[in-house]
């Protein structure tokens, strides 16, 4: 999937998502990067706001959800069943950058097994921000893929 799909997807069907100028930057076997720039996502004092922060992290697992299921579905109905997040410090990088860990193939190929005989199931994923050389955020998320 190119990563222009689910930026046009993000524009088109998450407005509040699109407002922060969330976009898929990179992507490898290991890790997905999203990235959002820090003027559109700043509080009164200069550094990221809390609720951006949240989504910006809460998007980095929802869009490695998602373009792991379009491989399948034509249009995966996807649903954040759990999100806790755990601020460390501000971030204040000019660019906010939420890398995501990637499933192990086991790991997808347990989760659709499991969708392909209920119809439904879930998946934990994790990430975190980095800012000024350290993690400043740890996000923890379920996700549910459910029948089109």
């Amino acid at each position: 999937m190119e990563f222009d799909e689910i930026n046009n997807f993000i524009s088109k069907n998450l407005p509040s998502i699109d407002a922060c100028k969330i976009k898929i930057e990179k992507k490898n076997d290991t890790s997905l990067i999203v990235t959002a720039p820090l003027e559109y996502n700043k509080n009164d004092k200069g550094i990221a706001f809390g609720g951006s922060i949240y989504n910006i992290a809460l998007m980095a697992c929802w869009s490695t959800m998602f373009i792991e299921c379009k491989k399948r579905l034509d249009n995966p109905n996807i649903l954040t069943r759990d999100g806790q997040i755990r601020y460390r410090h501000p971030c204040s990088d000019e660019n906010i950058q939420a890398i995501c860990n990637i499933p192990t193939k086991r790991q997808w190929e347990g989760f659709f097994a499991h969708y392909e005989k209920t119809g439904k199931t879930s998946l934990s994923l994790s990430s975190k921000i980095i800012s000024n050389n350290d993690i400043a955020v740890f996000f923890d998320g379920v996700f549910v893929l459910l029948d089109e």
